[in-house]
């Protein structure tokens, strides 16, 4: 007689969730072949389909609709329970997931894991660079970086950062153009990106309520802010970037700010996590240690800022 276990039930819920096979292989990081064979111990056991086959992926049937909320709640109890063996061990150690962007994983991330492995050996660190945004609980990940407030009720969420944008250009663009003329600095060429979170056209504001829009066809649209960074650095263009990112390669003599009085709306990043998620000891850890980093990263800003000013 055929059988399944948990792992079957939990690929199901993965199919289900996706809406077909090849798309869950993708969204999840499971091998389809394994996720095929999932379905069909599950389906055998059954005695019918638990999904219609049909142009675009598969679509549940009612069979499988009605088993859909076993297959939740029990993806649910296998992360509640991996949690409880977890939380019992008061030493952070054991597998930590986080996924997030290039360029959050880049400037931000990878600093403080390597600070990380340093002081806690045991913890082993996975980082997923993505631009997705992807549910952790159903990608069993421990922590995922966003822009923005997760909507999902079911996450719990934490602001890591607020940082406002502002406008950046190479640093030879000081000595070409006036870098506080906004219409020269938009005549550089926009470089805009294409991410949740970053606006396509530019508003600006400085403290005497002054606002400026830019909104000039691009010169570059770029899907990615590292490619952004990339360019920049190599000498074309302006871009709209968020100021805990660029201001570090403005110290380090790369970058210039343009229009340094004016600056744009907040890009906040957040921690989504699974309930409970937090009580891990590594993955509290971390989080602790993420907080502390952008907070250096904001006094070196703010020092920075007021040796400019003297």
């Amino acid at each position: 007689m055929d059988e399944f276990d948990l792992n079957d039930l939990r690929a199901f819920g993965l199919i289900a969730n996706a809406g077909g096979l090849s798309p869950a292989a993708r969204k999840f990081g499971q091998a389809k072949a394994t996720l095929s064979r999932s379905l069909s111990r599950m389906e055998s056991v059954a005695g019918a389909p638990l999904f219609d086959r049909v142009n675009r992926g598969l679509r549940l049937t009612p069979l499988g609709e009605s088993l859909l909320p076993t297959a939740e709640a029990a993806i649910a109890l296998m992360l509640e329970a991996d949690e409880v063996l977890r939380i019992t061990k008061a030493k952070p150690q054991g597998p930590l997931k986080i996924a997030a962007s290039a360029l959050t994983g880049q400037k931000l991330v990878a600093p403080v894991i390597a600070r990380l492995a340093e002081t806690y050996p045991e913890v082993k660190t996975t980082l997923r660079v993505t631009s997705q945004g992807p549910d952790p609980i159903a990608e069993k990940l421990d922590v995922v970086l966003r822009v923005g407030r997760p909507t999902e009720p079911y996450l719990v969420s934490s602001r890591i950062a607020k940082s406002p944008l502002a406008l950046y250009a190479f640093r030879t663009r000081a000595l070409e153009v006036d870098l506080n003329d906004a219409f020269a600095v938009e005549q550089l060429g926009r470089i805009t990106i294409d991410v949740m979170g970053v606006p396509q056209d530019w508003l600006l504001k400085n403290d005497q309520g002054q606002e400026m829009l830019m909104k000039s066809e691009p010169l570059i649209a770029v899907g990615d802010p590292t490619v952004a960074l990339g360019i920049l650095s190599t000498g074309p263009g302006v871009a709209f970037l968020p100021q805990i990112y660029a201001d570090s390669l403005v110290r380090a003599g790369v970058l210039v700010r343009a229009l340094p009085d004016f600056n744009g709306p907040n890009l906040e990043i957040y921690a989504a996590l699974p309930p409970k998620r937090s009580n891990i000891p590594a993955v509290r850890i971390f989080l602790d240690m993420l907080r502390n980093y952008v907070a250096e990263l904001e006094d070196a800003s703010k020092t920075a800022d007021f040796i400019t000013l003297l």
